[in-house]
This record gives structure tokens, sequence and C-alpha cells, in this order.
């Protein structure tokens, strides 16, 4: 009986210091998985307090890196493509682009594909002489949102960074340089101050329908920055047109 009583007293020692040992096992996890925690929050904080600060806002920006600014040269076509002989400026990029040669057409350009940004596109527009056909190129596709700040172009409040992105005369995108350009090949007294209004262009956001697209010439002051229905499209421009003969 005694030895019982013993054996007892022994199973209940064993299983409360295997009590003691579960617990005191857990209580040592618990601890150290806060432990290890605390130390990576503490790091990620010392982390970001030695970033330097530019004190700027990050901007959110947009490019296109599938459009070039050489056009490409053709130098023999078949229908349906069109030539268009385009003599205007408002493409101008300082070397007479699109109007130095006679442009090749796709009038079926779009039935095969959708409009994409940087294209340059063919339409007819009501300008102040009355009804043309001209060319311009796309900037804002249809259901975005575009802005021009400080002769700067926002796509969906997004800064668009590409060659074409900003206000342009001659390929040349800012007044100071302008101004240069001008004094030099003409005279010191030249007057330049009406450019200023071109380079700092603004324009209030405007909400594309999901039909429309936003167009702007390359040459700021020459051309201009309007909203077009697709169906008015008449093609895309894909090259210039050399003939051999």
């Amino acid at each position: 009986m005694l030895l019982n009583i013993k054996e007892g007293k022994s199973n209940k020692f064993s299983s409360k210091r295997y009590g003691f040992f579960k617990y005191t096992a857990i209580f040592a996890f618990l601890l150290s998985l806060v432990t290890f925690f605390l130390v990576q929050a503490v790091n990620e904080t010392a982390q970001e307090t030695q970033k330097p600060s530019t004190g700027k806002v990050e901007e959110l920006v947009v490019t296109d890196t599938d459009t070039v600014a050489e056009i490409p040269i053709f130098t023999a076509y078949e229908e349906p493509l069109e030539i268009f002989d385009f003599k205007y400026d408002t493409m101008d990029r300082g070397n007479h682009e699109y109007a130095a040669q006679p442009l090749l057409i796709d009038p079926f350009a779009y039935s095969e594909k959708k409009i994409a940004r940087g294209d340059v596109v063919t339409y007819e527009y009501k300008f102040s002489e009355g009804l043309q056909k001209t060319i311009s190129r796309v900037i804002g596709l249809p259901g975005e949102s575009v802005e021009i700040v400080d002769g700067h172009i926002f796509v969906d409040e997004q800064k668009l960074e590409t060659f074409y992105s900003s206000a342009h005369r001659l390929g040349i995108d800012s007044y100071e340089e302008y101004s240069q350009q001008v004094e030099k090949n003409t005279s010191s007294t030249s007057d330049t101050s009406g450019m200023k209004e071109i380079f700092q262009t603004n324009m209030k956001k405007i909400q594309l329908a999901e039909n429309e697209v936003f167009l702007v010439g390359d040459d700021w002051l020459r051309g201009s920055q309007h909203t077009l229905k697709l169906e008015k499209i008449q093609g895309e421009v894909i090259g210039y047109y050399k003939s051999v003969y």
C-alpha cells in the first residue's frame, strides 16, 4: 500500500514536472517570436530613417517605349496604301518632319489593331480657314484624362515622359533655348516674348469619352491640341514615300 502511495506521488510529480517544462517551452517560444518581430520592426524603422529625403513628392510617370522620332522611308507601295502630300509644318521637329516628302498612309490600319499613343493619324478638322485634311499625334486614348501643366502633358494624372510629351518649337523644348537660337540666327533684338505662352501652355484636365482621342501637333506653335472622335480618323501615317524613279 505504501508502495502504491509512493508510486502515485511519483506519477503526480512527473506529471507536474512535465507540465512545467511544457509551459516553459511554450513561453520561451512565444517570447523569442515576439523578440524577432520587435527586432525586425526596429531594423525597418532604422532603414527608413537612414534614407535620404529629397523633399519632393515622387511623381507617377507614364511612358511610350514603342514610338520613335525617326520616320521610316518606303520606296514602293501597293494599294490600299495611299500617298498624302502634306505641306504644313504642324509636325516639324526641326528637320521639316512630315512635310519634307510625301507621306504614306494606311487607311485600314485600325481595322486590324487598336489605336495607340504616339500614332500619327490623318483626319479632317475644321480650322479657322475651314475644313482641312491634316495630321497629328495621338496623346490621350479613349477613356483617359489629359491635362497640360506648364507645357507638360499629364495622362490620368501621370506625367507623360517621351520625346513628344512637352511643348516644342522646331524640336526645342524650352523658352530659354529657343530665345538663344533665335538671337543666334536672326537678331539680338528679335522679340520672342510671345513664345513664353507656348512653352508654358496650361490646359485644364479633360475627360475623354470611350470614342475619343486627344491629338497634339509636334510643333506647338504651328500645330494644335484638340479632341477627335475615333470615327473621324482616316488612317495612320506609316512613313515617307520616296520614289526611286
